[in-house]
């Protein structure tokens, strides 16, 4: 008499299946499960239960056929027209079928050789084993991995990191022996020291071509068109700028004569981000000169077409049209004048809305201002998305070389209340001088151009990257590098990361190939060698709220850079640790970003994805929980949202965990213990705390930096980007998402469709963009 538990004596009877390449593996019932749910999903019919009632139903099926034949070995074929009967029998009719079309369309493929090559699948297998969550999985496919024409598919995470090292290597040669290198190598994969994020994705050609795409951030104070030229292509690097619009630097910009009515020969633009921007400069210098000048577009690729080196697509003449023709407005209406500040603002901005880098319009950026520049200041009020869009592509930040008297702080702290927005925020000049390590200081005092003539007070163009963490000289780029704090760590491991990633920011450091940039920018960068070296995770661990823990890393980060300066032939960095917000990157890595605390022990992250994405349509068909975008219907969205579930490491702390007050004091800990940078971090800020986190802000004036500020939403609104969940929905969740097979997405592009991301730290406190 045969069981009649399924389970037990599917392990008393089946101990194998044999797949259709006659290969045999061992047999598990979780397996049929999975299939199973993932068509009822599929369908919208039947529950969890029933998926395994079935599961086991058909295993009893098998078992029956065991008995009888001592060496029997179930086939996947035989297993699955025994789902499909189930299926029926059981009143599952819609389930059987999104069953049946499923196993059609996959014997399709196999009929057309679009199976997973063995290899590949190892590899995605192998790779999977370092993400902690299937978020991290997808963030990294979706943000990092860069397509392999050779392979016709997108990389894995093992071969992503191969990359980047192979990238180091062929910089340092000699410079870093096997040991270093496998160890870096290990770090990375494993998730505790990690690189700057936009080497990682462009390390190979396109960083070898310049390195500029190797670099998170920059900034500028332009004086010049060719400035503004380069500030274009740097975002076509997909590097984020910040640039200041103060009146020292706008003001060396040349008059603009009257227009003569001559007009030059047509200029041909070069499908290339050097063309795009010579062609803003040489129109901007044709402007400024009183003449006019139309435009070929001919060589540009139409949009749509894929970029080959840095990935994406193509957007086409069409953006780069509108930046001109916005320019030469702008212009002619200053004839006989200069440039206002506002002017160079709405063009600087209307430069990132131009760039779409890698097919993604999103371009990192601040600008600076004087404290009395109310033209800036007021430059986001009303509905300025309808008359002036542009500006929506930059937060703006005022200027301050001395602490405000009483009135000035109240009337700018109230106009950033009554933003929403957290604009314009605080840039605190006058307290580098105190803030800035020593060695800095001096470095910038022989350089000449920053210091009054007492020399007690830095007036030149010091500035910060977009997200305000690191503190840059006009034409200069900001080196990240960072470690993953967890739960678990002690001072010895957090030790040990930090040597880590002081050893990847020190050779980064050693980039300064910029063939279409101005000579100033290799010449600071080589002179200061500057470093940011992070550390995210912070309110999963608790340690790293201690005063002496943060001190003995911050002295291990500069003895570690002296060391690999010595050995990789470059001078010291005069300024090194700093905190980034860290968005993506802590997606990936699942920690919490950056100085941000989690959203709570458990809940869902969603992600916006589109209905083309063959991302989504691989993880649709596996049974990764989705919606229709709001306002759009299943059948016909073009927007869909993946739903993630997360769960915070025990000992985390959480939003809703601390005030604002509470926030402050710990970015002071950080700041006063461990950077020499900035620590940055978006404080949220509730409608009673407005006054006292004031107070706390102009009581805390002399060391205030890289801190931005918005109103506390704690409202609930439909398909928001987080939601806190109980343990048991995560559970729930988790089982769907739980054997997510990557390695698949061969089998839906065969060509390169990746659209490649920005890596945005500047929105951790917000919502990280994935």
């Amino acid at each position: 008499m045969p069981s009649t538990h399924p389970t037990s004596s599917t392990k008393r009877f089946i101990k194998n299946v044999q797949k259709r390449d006659n290969s045999v593996v061992g047999f598990t019932i979780e397996k049929i499960e999975n299939a199973i749910e993932k068509a009822m999903i599929a369908s919208g019919e039947g529950t969890h239960a029933d998926a395994v009632r079935v599961a086991e139903r058909v295993c009893v099926d098998i078992e029956k056929i065991a008995e009888k034949h001592r060496n029997f070995v179930p086939t996947v074929e035989g297993i699955q027209d025994s789902v499909e009967k189930e299926l029926i029998t059981s009143g599952l009719v819609r389930a059987a079928k999104a069953y049946i079309v499923y196993r059609e369309e996959r014997t399709q493929l196999r009929e057309r050789g679009m199976i997973v090559p063995p290899h590949v699948k190892k590899l995605a297998e192998d790779s999977k084993k370092y993400f902690r969550n299937p978020l991290g999985e997808f963030v990294y496919y979706r943000t990092y991995s860069r397509w392999m024409e050779s392979e016709k598919r997108r990389e894995t995470w093992i071969e992503t990191v191969d990359r980047y090292m192979s990238f180091l290597r062929e910089n340092l040669g000699e410079k870093i022996n096997g040991h270093e290198h496998e160890e870096l190598r290990t770090a990375i994969l494993s998730h505790e020291a990690m690189p700057s994020m936009r080497l990682l994705q462009f390390a190979g050609t396109a960083a070898r071509n310049t390195h500029v795409c190797g670099y998170n951030c920059s900034y500028i104070a332009p004086g010049s068109f060719q400035d503004l030229a380069e500030i274009m292509y740097i975002s076509m690097c997909g590097t984020g700028v910040g640039w200041s619009v103060e009146s020292q630097n706008v003001e060396r910009f040349p008059q603009i004569n009257i227009q003569t009515g001559r007009a030059l020969p047509p200029h041909t633009v070069l499908d290339s981000k050097e063309g795009w921007a010579d062609a803003l400069a040489f129109g901007m210098r044709t402007w400024a000169d009183g003449n006019d000048i139309t435009f070929d577009f001919s060589e540009l690729r139409p949009a749509g077409a894929r970029l080959k080196t840095m990935g994406g697509k193509s957007s086409g003449p069409e953006p780069l049209k509108r930046l001109l023709n916005f320019t030469r407005g702008k212009m002619l209406a200053r004839q006989g004048k200069r440039l206002r500040t506002i002017d160079v603002h709405d063009i600087a901005c209307m430069i990132g809305e131009c760039v779409v880098s890698g097919g993604v319009r999103r371009s990192a950026m601040i600008s600076l201002s004087d404290l009395d520049d109310t033209n800036v200041r007021d430059s986001k009020k009303g509905a300025f998305y309808t008359t002036e869009p542009q500006r929506m592509l930059a937060n703006n930040s005022a200027v301050y070389t001395k602490k405000p008297t009483n009135a000035e702080f109240i009337e700018e702290w109230s106009a950033l209340i009554r933003s929403g927005s957290g604009e314009r925020g605080i840039f605190n000049r006058g307290s580098l001088i105190d803030t800035l390590p020593p060695r800095r200081i001096d470095v910038l005092r022989e350089q000449g151009g920053y210091f009054d003539a007492g020399g007690t007070t830095i007036i030149g163009p010091l500035g910060t990257n977009p997200c305000g963490e690191i503190i840059l000289q006009s034409k200069q780029f900001c080196n990240l590098s960072e470690i993953v704090a967890r739960s678990d760590d002690t001072e010895e491991s957090l030790m040990r990361k930090m040597r880590l990633a002081t050893m990847i920011g020190t050779y980064q450091s050693t980039l300064t190939y910029f063939p279409y940039l101005s000579k100033e920018w290799q010449d600071n960068c080589e002179r200061e060698r500057l470093l940011g070296v992070s550390i995210t995770g912070q309110w999963d661990c608790p340690i790293l709220r201690e005063p002496g823990i943060l001190e003995r890393l911050r002295d291990e980060a500069i003895r570690v850079n002296k060391i690999y300066s010595e050995q990789f032939g470059i001078t010291p960095s005069t300024c090194i640790t700093c905190v980034k917000p860290s968005g993506t990157l802590s997606q990936m890595v699942d920690c919490s970003s950056g100085m941000h605390p989690r959203h709570a022990p458990y809940y869902i992250r969603r992600v916006r994805i589109a209905a083309t994405d063959s991302l989504f349509k691989m993880l649709k068909d596996q049974g990764v929980p989705y919606q229709p975008e709001i306002g759009q219907a299943v059948e016909n969205a073009t927007t869909y949202v993946l739903e993630f579930p997360v769960k915070a490491p025990e000992g985390s702390v959480f939003k809703d965990d601390i005030s604002a007050l509470d926030q402050l004091e710990h970015w002071k800990l950080v700041k006063e213990h461990y950077t020499e940078h900035n620590p940055s971090v978006t404080i949220s800020v509730g409608d009673d705390e407005w006054i006292e986190v004031a107070n706390w802000v102009y009581k805390n004036w002399d060391i205030v930096g890289g801190l931005s500020f918005l109103p506390r939403d704690n409202h609930v609104y439909p398909l928001a980007p987080y939601e806190e969940i109980t343990k048991e929905k995560y559970l729930e969740l988790s089982r769907r998402v739980a054997h997510i097979d990557y390695s698949k997405i061969i089998t839906y592009e065969k060509k390169d469709e990746l659209d490649v991301k920005k890596e945005l730290a500047c929105v951790a406190g917000v919502c990280e963009i994935v």
